[in-house]
């Protein structure tokens, strides 16, 4: 079978790097989003917002729980079929 990887190496044309740039930075925003999340996983266990809006130093717990659910959703795009597909074919 044939390799299924497409490689971008970064050193062509304007468009080459470009694209090796934005790939080895989704690569790294998904795996930063990922780390806080595991933090913010282990600051909330068991709906301990207030422990996780002293981690972030902002006021209110309602707002940790908006936090938390908002990058939660973020977690689960950059893990999405696309862009697992691209980082894993391009990467």
């Amino acid at each position: 079978m044939a390799s299924a990887h497409i490689q971008i190496n970064g050193t062509g044309s304007r468009h080459n790097q470009k694209l090796r740039r934005f790939v080895d930075e989704l690569i790294a925003v998904r795996n930063e989003a990922g780390n806080l999340k595991a933090t913010f996983d282990q600051a909330a266990l068991g709906g301990d917002w207030a422990a996780l809006a002293t981690l972030l130093d902002i006021a209110g717990e309602g707002d940790a729980e908006a936090v938390y659910n908002l990058l939660g959703s973020v977690v689960t795009e950059l893990n999405a079929a696309f862009i697992t597909q691209m980082t894993s074919r391009l990467g």
